[in-house]
């Protein structure tokens, strides 16, 4: 699960939250293997995401630059269902730290992550991690943008099972709305198994990805109609053992946009950097 927070303005810090967790996939979740290891196994696992975003953006020929770091803590459990898997994501906590930002923001962006806590979303599953249905625990702003995080939260298993060599692709559509500013996020993604390594000790398959990113955006922030464009392109692995259990990745997103404020004439430059790094924790 990725932050949540509200969505862009300029020179506001808490722009960079709130794009990034609308644009990140690529998630990671607890597994297991049956027959070719192409299935997600029941039982529950807890995750440690830690994330760098840094944003630049130009207004009137001066670039202003941002950056924040934000930790959560989050549980996942899978349980058998009528067809494929019930999963239930739970955000166990949430932290930030907005470098260099008035206090008055830091407490803004404190009392969102604090919000996160104890949200969750549910839903069902294919055995291989393809997302059938999915609910968020609340009706709060922020929770179709949780609903979306969830969906693309663990990589999609290939058809015929991990296994040397097996290369495969996807793509995901998702939704957000924050702060009166409605969008979709469409990454596409190829992934490939490029070999094994051990992982904490368990013998784990090393799977690529690369991929392009598109998000488009628009709406009434502050008062004032905004719209949004933007590319980019994502890279990462993720270690999955090879009893199926995934173990954690990395990720590095880079995305470029543009941000319109037709009423001021303004068009905003975006350039955004974002790494994501996963860590199973416990046993």
């Amino acid at each position: 699960m990725y932050p949540q927070s509200n969505i862009v303005m300029p020179r506001s810090y808490r722009s960079i939250l709130t794009v990034a967790a609308a644009m990140l996939v690529a998630g990671m979740v607890s597994a297991s293997s049956v027959g070719a290891q192409n299935a997600y196994k029941t039982g529950s696992s807890s995750y440690r995401v830690d994330q760098s975003i840094s944003a630049t953006q130009t207004m009137q020929g001066q670039s202003v630059e941002s950056s924040a770091t934000t930790l959560q803590l989050i549980s996942l459990s899978l349980s058998p269902a009528s067809q494929g898997l019930q999963f239930s994501l739970t955000v166990d906590s949430a932290s930030t730290m907005l470098d260099g930002a008035p206090p008055q923001q830091q407490d803004i962006a404190n009392t969102a992550m604090r919000e996160l806590k104890g949200k969750r979303v549910t839903g069902t599953m294919s055995p291989q991690g393809r997302v059938a249905t999915a609910e968020a625990s609340d009706s709060a702003p922020s929770s179709e943008q949780m609903v979306s995080s969830a969906r693309g939260f663990l990589p999609k298993l290939p058809e015929g099972g991990l296994k040397a060599g097996a290369t495969w692709n996807d793509s995901t559509t998702s939704r957000f709305n924050n702060n009166g500013v409605d969008g979709t996020t469409t990454v596409v993604s190829s992934h490939s198994v490029v070999g094994d390594t051990t992982i904490a000790g368990q013998p784990a398959w090393k799977i690529s990805q690369t991929g392009t990113v598109r998000m488009t955006g628009n709406g009434v922030s502050q008062g004032a109609e905004i719209s949004l464009d933007g590319n980019g392109t994502v890279s990462g692995h993720s270690f999955v053992s090879k009893g199926g259990v995934y173990l954690g990745g990395d990720q590095q997103l880079t995305q470029n946009m543009t941000i319109s404020v037709p009423a001021a004439g303004m068009e905003i430059p975006m350039e955004q950097k974002v790494t994501t790094k996963v860590t199973r924790v416990g046993s």
